[in-house]
C-alpha cells in the first residue's frame, strides 16, 4: 500500500515540472482552441485517383457579396451506390505558421459510410442532400448525376462536429474507400475561426 501510496505522490509533485519541461522544447505546444466560425477557404478534387473512381466530385464556392453567402456548387457523378459498405475518412493537414501544411495533424475513419455521412450531417441532412440535388436522399445513394445549385456553408456549423476546436487552416481530405482502395476524394480548405 505505502509503495502505491509513493508512487502517486511523485507522479503528482513531478508532473506539473515534466509538462513545463515538455512544453519548452516546443515538443506540446499551446495551441489556442475554442468555439469557432467555420470558413470555406476552397474546393477542390484531391486529383490522384484513376479511371476506376467510382464517386467523382466537382466543386466550387461561390461568393453572393449582397448577402454575404458562400455557397457550395457544382456537381457529384455516382456510378454505383453509395452505401454502408464504405467507410468515411478524414484527414487534416494544418497549416503551420511557416505557411507548410503539418500532414496527418488528425485522421478518423468511420465505417458505414452513407450512414455515417447522414449522422454527421444530423440535422441538416435533408437541407445538405437537396441543395447537392438528391431529392429524398436514403442510404443508400443511387448511381446518377447530382447538381448542386447551392449549398449556404454555414450549415455546415450545426452539423456533429466538435463544437470546440483548435484555431487554425485545415486542408481536409475526404475519402470514400473500400478495401484499403479508394472510390472517391476530395479535398476542403478549412478555417477555424474564433468568434
Amino acid at each position: 500500500m505505502n509503495f502505491v501510496l509513493i508512487n502517486l505522490l511523485t507522479v503528482l509533485l513531478f508532473r506539473p515540472t515534466l509538462i513545463l519541461c515538455i512544453r519548452s522544447r516546443n515538443i506540446l505546444p499551446a495551441l489556442p482552441f475554442g468555439q469557432y466560425k467555420l470558413i470555406f477557404k476552397m474546393i477542390k478534387s484531391c486529383g490522384i485517383l484513376q479511371d476506376n473512381e467510382s464517386f467523382k466530385f466537382n466543386f466550387y464556392l461561390s461568393h453572393n457579396p449582397k448577402s454575404n453567402v458562400t455557397e457550395m456548387k457544382g456537381n457529384m457523378t455516382y456510378s454505383i451506390p453509395l452505401d454502408d459498405t464504405f467507410f468515411l475518412e478524414f484527414n487534416f493537414a494544418m497549416k503551420g505558421a511557416d505557411g507548410h501544411w503539418k500532414e496527418n495533424t488528425f485522421i478518423h475513419k468511420s465505417p458505414n459510410g452513407c450512414s455515417s455521412i447522414r449522422n454527421l450531417l444530423g440535422t441538416e441532412w435533408t437541407k445538405v442532400m437537396s441543395g447537392m440535388g438528391v431529392k429524398n436522399a436514403t442510404c443508400p445513394i443511387p448511381p446518377g448525376i447530382y447538381t448542386a445549385s447551392g449549398v449556404d456553408t454555414s450549415i455546415f456549423s450545426n452539423i456533429n462536429i466538435p463544437k470546440t476546436f483548435i484555431y487554425g487552416t485545415y486542408k481536409t481530405r475526404v475519402f470514400l474507400s473500400r478495401f484499403k482502395e479508394v472510390y472517391g476524394c476530395n479535398i476542403y480548405v478549412l478555417e477555424f475561426k474564433p468568434f
